[in-house]
């Protein structure tokens, strides 16, 4: 499947993918898209369906606008039907912040994009190429995370939720399948450890879902630090790119700050214009930049 191509993965992260916005903002400043093939978890979506689209700008105002919004955060529904309503990301990609859709599908003939998905009735991850149709619903879906959101999103006659809860980072999937070139870009930061409070153990006690997708949610972050290290796992002949915040990020997976917000977003631009400097001004072995 990714055999001789080269595949860009963004892992989610709700708002904390503000630094992806700045990332593939400053791919798009350098025209720098060598990608053969696009892997998208939760947020990151979002963020490649307005890389995708040409839209440099859109995804960072996008998130601004969001967080202050308060038809898509509603405090008096955290308990049921979560603190963020997805289904306005329909008036956001179609409206207000629209994507362009013949664009994306120029930029992809010849190329894949897979959006990853959970399977809300057994808790298997799925990995769907998107069509111009179900597009935003498949978005839409991999973003959908139990207590934050509604918790499921019908695709189809399916309900899907989101593609982080059980694939967090697909790397292994991506290499199982072929994938020797890869450029990661994640919101998780260099040296990250799960903490020992984890607000997901926590949540997995509240959730209404199956019991693998509450055992995911509760392991959500040691899932993280595991894909992390399979990657130190892979022999030579795999090139692995990161792309990851120094530190931890200001904005976390439910923020309501345009501060923090634009903080990350330019925090990943610079990471990303280093990144692409580095391609330039030498062959360098694969690493994290910052």
């Amino acid at each position: 499947m990714f055999e001789n191509k080269k595949v860009l993965i963004l892992e989610g992260g709700g708002f904390k993918t503000s630094f992806s916005a700045g990332v593939m903002d400053a791919f798009q400043m350098q025209s720098h898209n060598p990608f053969d093939s696009y892997i998208g978890v939760s947020g990151g979506c979002i963020a490649l369906s307005y890389f995708l689209s040409k839209k440099y700008g859109f995804f960072y105002q996008c998130m601004r606008t969001l967080c202050q919004d308060d038809r898509f955060v509603k405090y008096t529904k955290a308990f049921s039907e979560g603190l963020m309503n997805l289904d306005f990301f329909y008036d956001i990609a179609y409206k207000e912040f629209p994507f362009d859709f013949d664009q994306a599908m120029k930029e992809l003939e010849g190329k894949d994009y897979y959006i990853v998905l959970t399977n809300s009735s057994d808790g298997s991850t799925e990995f769907h190429q998107p069509t111009r149709e179900n597009w935003v619903d498949l978005t839409i879906a991999a973003s959908t995370v139990p207590m934050l959101t509604k918790g499921k999103h019908l695709v189809g006659d399916i309900h899907y939720s989101d593609g982080g809860i059980s694939d967090p980072i697909p790397i292994k999937w991506a290499v199982d399948n072929g994938a020797t070139d890869i450029v990661l870009v994640r919101t998780t930061h260099h040296n990250f450890k799960p903490s020992m409070l984890r607000p997901e153990y926590f949540a997995s006690k509240f959730i209404r879902a199956n019991d693998k997708i509450k055992t995911d949610v509760e392991n959500f972050q040691i899932k993280i630090k595991e894909s992390i290290d399979y990657i130190d796992t892979l022999p030579s002949n795999i090139k692995i790119d990161q792309i990851a915040p120094e530190f931890v990020l200001n904005s976390n997976i439910f923020t309501n700050s345009v501060k923090n917000i634009e903080l990350d977003y330019r925090t990943g631009l610079q990471s990303g214009l280093n990144y692409i400097h580095s391609l330039q001004s030498e062959k360098i072995p694969s690493k994290t930049h910052q």
